[in-house]
């Protein structure tokens, strides 16, 4: 199978309103799995966005934690504690380093995205503060590395530890 040889792992391409029957699926048919959720525009978006506050609120949260509790030495007993409470997640292995990856490769974008996150929040009548919030450590994140001239690719494989000790030991000088 092409996909195999490729390596391709699928994404969901999740759409409303469903196209016509006559419009070809075949372009998606190597990279996405697609599927009508509704047939009211805006759902689609509403389902994405609405996801977006949970994962990009996790790795925020992951991001913070973490940060902190290496200042004060406590990451390995912060790190049990969450394993003990959620059992197969992988804060033992590479639950930590994969969430903190995601905000130091993609924190400029995805700070934008949870600024839109927001507005829709808005819209429905709610008040943003944690979308604001992930917002506000994506960003904080990406820009401190870019002060510090710390490039993403250059960090690979990562691992959270040696950027949490470059980040904090610049600001120790200050």
């Amino acid at each position: 199978m092409l996909r195999n040889k490729l390596h391709v792992q699928p994404k969901h391409l999740i759409i409303t309103p469903a196209p016509p029957p006559s419009r070809s699926r075949r372009p998606y048919a190597l990279v996405f799995s697609e599927r009508v959720v509704s047939g009211e525009v805006g759902v689609a978006s509403a389902i994405k966005m609405c996801r977006s506050v949970m994962i990009k609120g996790l790795e925020a949260l992951t991001t913070e934690c973490l940060f902190t509790a290496r200042h004060y030495g406590a990451e390995e007993e912060v790190l049990a504690s969450l394993q003990a409470s959620f059992p197969g997640m992988g804060w033992d292995a590479a639950l930590p380093h994969y969430l903190i990856s995601r905000v130091a490769e993609h924190g400029w974008r995805r700070a934008e995205e949870m600024e839109e996150v927001a507005e829709t929040v808005r819209a429905a009548g709610g008040e943003p503060h944690m979308s604001q919030a992930i917002a506000k450590v994506q960003r904080g994140l990406v820009e401190a590395m870019a002060i510090q001239g710390l490039n993403y690719n250059e960090l690979e494989p990562f691992n959270w530890h040696p950027l949490v000790d470059r980040l904090t030991a610049t600001r120790a000088r200050r």
